[in-house]
């Protein structure tokens, strides 16, 4: 069994994109703390310890959202407390955690798609559908970063040369229009001198082939198989109504049968696998060693 980061894109981006679709669309509180427990361990499985600021402000979601809610939301029956007046429910603090949790969730979820899907994956999945799209798609994607760090380098120079001061308010907005500016040219530049290199090259002449293929390997083909299935099971028992949650006007669980836990169970294998696909390889790599 390969690492997660080894197999096959399409394979990958189906167990990411299906497990992000769930999470947003389920209101279920135990399915979305298994997907948020899933994500977080492994991007930490991935990254370690860094970015601990998107991690602080990740893990502070629910506990954020659970103090916001209630200020607008007076929902509910069980009352905890006032405040000016306004009555502070359990129901709104409980639905407000679980939307920082979701949102959380999401998030982490998210920032692992980015983390794997390099720019020549994003193009080997979408190559198909259209070339030209798929290429836009994967520039824009390495755009993001490369234009955080030419950002980074203009406003680095301008402190440089004096020109920036973010201890004053109307200098700091004029260094940072200066900055903008700046990189907005160097942009428009890089543009030209890219779609000249690529007509250059020969660029939509002929068929587009990718520098990089990506081979289907058993274990790909079983992983893909078994999130498909998976999946399904998990969307069937969302659309029968078995993970509907009613939060107001007081918190009722559905009901605790067969489809309940078949709707649980298949979304908990789902958001554990690429751990154990990690958790694997890694005692592998160890063993050989």
């Amino acid at each position: 069994m390969r690492s997660f980061d080894a197999m096959n894109p399409a394979a990958a981006a189906v167990h990411l994109l299906m497990t992000v679709c769930i999470t947003i669309f389920c209101t279920e509180p135990i399915l979305l703390t298994v997907s948020f427990i899933g994500a977080l361990v492994f991007y930490l499985a991935l990254n370690g310890s860094r970015n601990r600021a998107f991690h602080i402000g990740a893990i502070g979601m629910p506990t954020l959202f659970a103090l916001l809610n209630p200020l607008w939301n007076q929902h509910g029956t069980t009352v905890l407390f006032l405040i000016n007046d306004r009555a502070i429910t359990a129901e709104a603090l409980f639905f407000g955690a679980m939307t920082g949790v979701r949102l959380a969730a999401v998030l982490y979820w998210f920032r692992i798609f980015s983390d794997l899907m390099t720019s020549e994956k994003l193009f080997y999945l979408f190559r198909f559908l259209s070339p030209k799209l798929a290429l836009v798609f994967t520039m824009a994607v390495r755009n993001l970063t490369l234009f955080r760090q030419q950002a980074q380098r203009i406003q680095t120079a301008q402190k440089g040369l004096g020109l920036y001061r973010e201890d004053h308010l109307i200098d700091d907005i004029r260094g940072r229009l200066r900055v903008f500016s700046i990189l907005l040219t160097w942009a428009l530049e890089n543009g030209i001198v890219t779609a000249n290199s690529m007509a250059a090259r020969g660029y939509g002449i002929g068929k587009r082939t990718s520098c990089t293929y990506f081979r289907w390997h058993t274990a790909d083909l079983l992983f893909l198989a078994a999130v498909t299935g998976l999946g399904a099971a998990v969307i069937a028992g969302m659309v029968s109504g078995a993970g509907e949650w009613q939060f107001y006007p007081v918190c009722e669980p559905p009901a605790m049968d067969l489809r309940y836990f078949a709707l649980l169970i298949p979304f908990a294998v789902i958001a554990v696998l690429p751990l154990i696909h990690e958790c694997r390889e890694k005692y592998r790599s160890r063993v050989v060693m």
